[in-house]
């Protein structure tokens, strides 16, 4: 297991700090998926669990030991970094060959085979390859380590979308066939939602969910329902707390935290109260971000109709900072509506 506890880094020449306070376990023999925004301590946090960066604060372990600085900890992790570096007239087989001289799990049959597959020629020089065949490179090389941990710093950044799926598919074998364990950081949750077993989102140095990701998705629906009498309010819907409340004619539409008896008891509840009946309900799947979306806007316990920032923010095209941002943004909302007699 991969333990982070508490761990803090403030870059000499930043007033803040990068990382603040991170506490995080990565469980052995899973993918997980770590979200935020670009600046949000991604890149750091992976090259501190890596070995790479020496923490300011905290500790990191690599099966219960330290990482930093220590070779029998670092042996067990191949970490691939989002900053492409090869030395001058490098092919992958001249590359694969210092690997193999430094690795003693180094498997150049493994190394052949993925080659082979992703159908590179591991003669050319890597200088004369695409970005997103150096990123293959990358991954073929950190898989043939066979290392125990495999650390990716926007390892899909630059594929192709089929050998996205390939690259995905080959990080899901490893994991099943030898155990690994694969930390796939991304400022774009639809590139991880299909692979990871858990999502950590953090924000400006903080940890801001850390679940798995089927725990997500069962805690949070879209429900479409309607009432058998159409004369009603649609505070009949309040005891769910609602966000992203619609209406369409009788069908009513409302994004609501737990499962769908919970959600279906308390409707039934809130519509005899009020002489009604509760005459149809559908429990619908939300996306990865429709879910971020929903638990960061309700933060104010508020409702936010028609806001999807959170996707945007993960793909850095609002103009926001930060996630962290649109939780603020959205209380800022909720007390002003509260202000003006809005709230519910």
């Amino acid at each position: 297991m991969i333990k982070i506890n508490k761990v803090t880094k403030r870059y000499r020449d930043s007033d803040t700090l990068s990382l603040d306070g991170i506490s995080l376990d990565i469980p052995e023999g899973s993918i997980v998926g770590l979200i935020g925004v670009n600046g949000a301590g991604k890149s750091t946090l992976l090259k501190i669990a890596a070995g790479v960066y020496r923490q300011d604060g905290g500790a990191v372990l690599i099966d219960g030991e330290p990482v930093f600085e220590n070779p029998k900890a670092k042996a067990k992790i191949a970490y691939i970094s989002d900053e492409q570096y090869y030395r001058p007239a490098s092919s992958m087989k001249k590359m694969a060959s210092v690997y193999n001289y430094l690795r003693d799990d180094f498997s150049m049959k493994k190394f052949y085979a993925l080659a082979e597959e992703f159908g590179l020629n591991v003669n050319k020089s890597l200088s004369s390859f695409s970005k997103g065949m150096r990123r293959q490179n990358d991954v073929i090389t950190a898989l043939s380590c066979q290392a125990k941990y495999i650390l990716c710093d926007e390892t899909f950044d630059g594929l192709d979308p089929i050998t996205r799926e390939k690259t995905k598919r080959i990080f899901i074998e490893n994991v099943a066939d030898e155990g690994a364990t694969i930390l796939l950081a991304s400022h774009n949750l639809k590139e991880l939602e299909d692979i990871c077993d858990r999502i950590v989102l953090i924000d400006k140095g903080k940890l801001v969910i850390s679940a798995e990701l089927d725990d997500l998705k069962d805690s949070v629906s879209k429900y479409q329902v309607m009432f058998k009498s159409g004369n009603f309010s649609l505070d009949i819907v309040s005891p769910v707390n609602p966000a992203m409340l619609k209406q369409s004619g009788q069908i009513i539409s409302f994004i609501a935290a737990g499962n769908e008896e919970f959600v279906r008891k308390s409707l039934e509840a809130a519509a005899r109260d009020k002489g009604n009946e509760l005459a149809y309900i559908e429990a619908l799947p939300l996306s990865l971000d429709e879910i971020f979306n929903y638990k960061l806007k309700t933060a104010g316990n508020c409702d936010l109709n028609g806001i999807s920032e959170i996707s945007a923010a993960l793909t850095g095209d609002n103009g926001l900072e930060s996630v962290s941002e649109i939780a603020y943004e959205s209380n800022i909302e909720c007390a002003q509506e509260k202000n003006q007699g809005g709230g519910k």
